[in-house]
């Protein structure tokens, strides 16, 4: 891969679509892991004055995820402000009751959401993504929550492509080398909870992607297990990546 190309193409799409909004501004949720890093970093080389980073904590966050957010923004001279949203959730659950990991997690994703949209209002920016394709074409991620953005420069690019990249652009080893998280509950990690490796599950994405192979060819290639694991969240998963239809009944209601 050519990565200086690769930049510059990135830092060319950035600028086009920040400009095709009429706003001045990028507003980034900085979580301290790589995609937010990367993404973060390509608006800042565009201009400093201009980018924002909003890290946002909730009770269940890890200590070394806050502090690699706060590093990297000091790395880069991005302007940051901490915003903590557990009193937001545990006024939800005061009112609802209880929630279980999952929808904990798919709160804090949405309150997460919430503030970036509310202060990209307030300062005339914009949210930029930072959902790579691995977890795009898993569907993981959550609806309304890190799926919402204005546009995202590494929508198309494999997780285990982005490791690499971050090196070339200088990130902090200790935020390439760590286990890759949302951060949505105590202990979580992205691989953990699908079960498998990203390089694992990139290997048969690529297939699918670049090589249009069908999944009973990729059955004869790699484990069934898997493949079964795959072809099932993206048939699952697969309206996260459209919009809502919507019923095409205009010609009725003229009659």
């Amino acid at each position: 891969m050519n990565y200086k190309k690769l930049e510059k193409e990135l830092i060319k799409f950035l600028k086009k679509s920040l400009k095709d909004t009429g706003r001045e501004n990028f507003i980034v949720g900085i979580s301290g892991g790589l995609d937010s890093a990367i993404v973060s970093t390509l608006c800042a080389k565009i201009s400093i004055k201009h980018t924002f980073g909003i890290i946002i904590p909730s009770g269940s966050s890890s200590k070394a995820n806050i502090e690699d957010a706060i590093s990297h923004c000091n790395d880069f001279g991005i302007i940051h402000k901490i915003i903590n949203i557990e009193t937001m959730i545990s006024a939800y659950e005061d009112n609802i009751g209880m929630l279980n990991k999952l929808r904990k997690g798919n709160l804090t994703s949405r309150l997460r959401m919430c503030v970036l949209y509310d202060i990209s209002n307030y300062m005339q920016a914009v949210v930029v993504g930072t959902s790579n394709l691995s977890e795009r074409m898993l569907g993981y991620g959550t609806v309304y929550g890190d799926l919402a953005y204005a546009f995202n420069p590494i929508g198309e690019i494999f997780k285990t492509e982005l490791f690499e990249f971050a090196k070339y652009l200088n990130i902090d080893d200790k935020i390439i080398n760590k286990a890759p998280s949302g951060d949505l509950w105590e202990g979580q990690s992205d691989e953990a909870e699908l079960g498998y490796t990203y390089k694992e599950m990139d290997k048969v994405l690529k297939d699918i992607k670049d090589n249009g192979l069908s999944f009973n060819k990729l059955e004869k290639k790699y484990d069934n297990e898997l493949v079964n694991f795959i072809r099932n969240r993206i048939k699952s998963n697969n309206f996260k990546l459209k919009m809502p239809p919507i019923a095409n009944i205009r010609d009725l209601i003229k009659e």
